[in-house]
């Protein structure tokens, strides 16, 4: 990480929000809520988060959505709180080397109206966090609504490292259930 993105993510104002992120990243979560009290700190999230943040608010950040646009600046989620927690951050279970791209797939293939989009998702972290725990599991309600099962189904071919198109039923096998559902 270059002298000018350190100086930018190590101000006092960003320390609460780098804690909830780690916090949320080991825990396991994808995203978390941020309260913005003055001027400096909605200035210095707004600087990461590339739009301007209003003050006070609250604000919910999604980790994918902030690795992104970390990324836009030549470095990452990992490796900004490594450098602001002074410590190694390890990876979360795997989900973050193909999260990003399976939302901008969803964004782009999978025909989620804007307004569902955040709602959508979430049903689908909460499938995804029962079908790719590696434990037995019962097959949950949300995949019998087709929209969300789509987006599972990205999700979990990703998680796989096979196609998207890959036979269903093959897919939830590989994911630990044999196919239920309509």
């Amino acid at each position: 990480m270059d002298d000018e993105l350190r100086a930018r993510y190590s101000v006092p104002a960003l320390e609460g929000f780098w804690r909830s992120a780690l916090d949320t990243m080991e825990s396991g979560r994808s995203a978390f809520s941020f309260r913005v009290e003055d001027r400096p700190t909605a200035e210095a999230v707004g600087l990461v988060l590339h739009k301007a943040v209003d003050f006070p608010a609250r604000r919910q950040v999604s980790l994918v959505r902030l690795d992104e646009h970390l990324r836009r600046d030549g470095t990452s989620l990992l490796d900004v709180l490594a450098e602001v927690h002074r410590r190694a951050v390890g990876r979360p279970a795997g989900q973050m080397a193909w999260r990003s791209r399976w939302l901008a797939q969803v964004r782009r293939y999978d025909e989620v109206p804007a307004a569902e989009f955040d709602a959508v998702v979430a049903k689908a972290d909460a499938v995804l966090a029962v079908v790719l725990s590696g434990r037995p599991w019962e097959w949950p309600a949300a995949l019998d609504e087709p929209l969300v099962r789509k987006v599972v189904v990205r999700a979990v071919a990703l998680d796989r490292d096979v196609p998207t198109d890959t036979d269903e039923a093959d897919l939830w096998r590989s994911a630990g259930r044999a196919h239920e559902g309509g």
